[in-house]
Parts: C-alpha cells; structure tokens; sequence
C-alpha cells in the first residue's frame, strides 16, 4: 500500500460495504458483516440461459443497501472490496478455466453519462487485475432499454433484443470469456449478452455476479 494511500484513508476512511462502518483499508468488511459473510456465505451457482454464472451473495438485507450505495450514491470504492470475494468464487467454481478475458455488461452511452460510472466494468476490471487476467471491452449496448427490474416477465423476454452488438469477433473467436455484472435477476441480461458474445465462436463464456435475485438460492448466502 503507497504512502499517498495511506494518507488518503486518514482523510476518507474506508468503509464497510454492507453496513457503512468504518474499516482498515485492507479489510473487506468489519467485524460484524465479515463474521456473517464466514457463517453463511457461499458460492451461488446457477445457469443463466445455458451459461455458468456464479453469484457470491443472495440480493437481499446488507447485500442489497451495499449494490444500491454502488449504483446511486458513488460508492465505487466498494467494489475493490467485493472483487476480492468475488474472485475466490470464481477461482473456487471454475477451477479449472483459464480464461483470456475478463469482460463487463456494457451500459448504453447516455445511461453511462448520466450516471458517470458502469460499476460492472469497474467491477471487472478490479476482478481482471485479482486474476493477472487482461479486462477487454468486448460488448457496446446500441440501443437504449428500459430497465429490466421494472418490467414483467413477458417484457424482459423481450426488453434487450438486438441492444448488444461484439465490439470485434476476432477477438473473440476461440477465446474463454469471463462476463461480469453487479446482479442477475432473471437472466435476460447476462443471457442476451453471452449469446451475441457466443456467435463469435469463443471457447467459453461464463458469468459471475456480486448477487442473485433468483427464488430458489439458498438463503444461507443472505448476509
């Protein structure tokens, strides 16, 4: 750790993502939140339209006010913390994949301007560099959506089609892909993002998200 970063923290300590107490710099939760994260967490897997996703925590209680303080209130310097167990589910559930690329789930520009940020790239990229994995863009969102949570079932079926498009197919052909994104609710998302990546002939292409809002997880994984 620099000495610049150290300075920094004095003035704007670090803070503990799921309950906002303040934390040594190097801590990836406090006391409390990290002894709930060793009792009941464990990796989530599921498929997500016939990818492999691996989700690190249930969408609910601290893990929902942490991803909500990401997106909205600017907290970006969570997701070092997060990255780092995200990463020890991911080297836990693929084991054995080594992959060429670590990507993200592109925003649409103006949503990207008016927010300022894409946490799921900033997401991926802390994960890239846990990894000694290079972070590519791959995806560019073309089209502008509405937002999938505020759709029905029907709606999100149908929400993202055509909305993504493969930045560069060679790039991608033969290659194993890892895409990353802060929730999985359904699927949709993650789900239409594989598929175009996968008519470039990759390798492999799996997921991994901070939360799942799937029903039937185990709610060991609630924190």
């Amino acid at each position: 750790m620099s000495i610049f970063y150290k300075a920094l923290c004095l003035v704007f300590p670090e803070r503990c993502p799921y309950c906002g107490e303040i934390v040594d710099s190097e801590s990836i939760a406090c006391a409390d939140c990290q002894k709930k994260i060793d009792k009941y967490r464990q990796p989530i897997i599921r498929g997500t339209h016939g990818y492999r996703c691996v989700s690190s925590f249930f969408y609910g209680n601290r893990v929902r006010r942490m991803i909500l303080r990401i997106k909205y209130r600017d907290r970006i310097q969570f997701l070092s913390q997060v990255a780092k167990i995200m990463t020890k589910d991911i080297k836990a559930v693929y084991p054995d994949d080594e992959f060429d690329y670590v990507t993200s789930v592109p925003m649409h520009k103006k949503d990207f301007e008016h927010r300022g940020y894409n946490q799921a790239q900033l997401l991926a990229i802390e994960i890239a560099k846990l990894l000694n994995t290079p972070y590519e863009e791959t995806l560019v969102k073309v089209k502008r959506t509405k937002k999938q949570h505020k759709l029905s079932y029907k709606e999100r079926k149908t929400n993202l089609k055509g909305s993504f498009k493969c930045i560069d197919k060679e790039q991608i052909s033969g290659k194993n892909i890892l895409i990353i994104d802060d929730i999985v609710t359904s699927g949709e998302t993650l789900g239409e993002c594989c598929k175009v990546l996968s008519r470039s002939k990759p390798r492999l292409v799996c997921c991994a998200t901070i939360a799942t809002a799937h029903h039937a997880v185990n709610k060991r994984a609630i924190i």
